[in-house]
């Protein structure tokens, strides 16, 4: 048994708050083809959910080609869903992204029904945070509100603090991922997961605590409250991440 979600999430048959953590991988690649290829192989690893980091692409400014993409993306996914994210460079993005080509693609792809989820950064603020919920009313499309930190771990109360922040601006799922610099560091990261989990029960969560010091996080961030974990397919999108089939052997043992 771990801390589930009072409102687990169903996409594509797949539950985002079930009773084992979800496994996704993330596709970063730059190129129109070979993003597709790594689609393909990625596929093939099963993972739960995908992730399209779009901030990778060279051509994420050329917004009917990236919904091209998109859209190729999706039939190679099949039943697997599908987050769409373009990391704002402030927050361990790729490249700069305009907002409008960012926010563009998202209801582009929300509206043809391609995504199953946005990410969105907390440090855009309530309003912004607001109108991306307004777009998603009426669909099958979640919102993830996220948070990111690749210097440093902040003390447990402002972890909690971000985490709560996160969901009174309205998100679905609250994403909270920050480095460690000292096992205490992990260990404040597990203990405001759980702690918002017991506070706000409705709401799935994905918490991780990033580098080789914080890997054990993507393992055991379930037992906490965290409702899934990123594994590597080919490449890894964060630093600290494991190669996918080692993780769904941890998965299966500890869940």
């Amino acid at each position: 048994m771990r801390p589930t979600p009072l409102h687990p999430i169903k996409t594509r048959g797949k539950t985002l708050g079930a009773p084992k953590p979800l496994v996704c991988i993330s596709l970063i690649d730059s190129q129109e083809l070979i993003i597709c290829e790594e689609a393909k192989r990625t596929i093939q690893l099963a993972p739960d959910i995908i992730e399209l980091r779009i901030d990778a692409w060279d051509f994420i400014e050329d917004v009917e080609t990236s919904l091209s993409v998109i859209k190729e993306v999706r039939k190679i996914a099949k039943d697997v869903p599908i987050i769409l994210t373009c990391r704002g460079h402030w927050e361990g993005g790729f490249k700069e992204v305009s907002d409008e080509a960012k926010f563009s693609l998202y209801e582009k792809a929300v509206k043809l029904k391609l995504v199953d989820y946005i990410d969105i950064e907390l440090a855009y603020g309530e309003e912004k945070i607001q109108k991306a919920r307004e777009l998603l009313k009426g669909t099958s499309t979640y919102l993830i509100v996220s948070f990111h930190d690749f210097e440093k771990t902040p003390p447990k109360e402002e972890l909690y603090s971000i985490m709560a922040s996160e969901i009174k601006a309205g998100a679905h799922v609250a994403k909270l991922a920050v480095m460690p610099k000292k096992e205490e560091d992990v260990l404040a990261l597990l203990a405001a997961t759980l702690s918002i989990r017991r506070d706000f029960p409705e709401v799935p969560l994905i918490t991780m605590s990033m580098g080789e010091l914080g890997s054990l996080s993507r393992v055991i961030g379930g037992k906490f409250g965290s409702d899934l974990t990123f594994a590597v397919g080919s490449k890894e999108s964060a630093p600290g991440q494991i190669p996918v089939t080692k993780l769904k052997q941890c998965l299966d043992a500890l869940f």
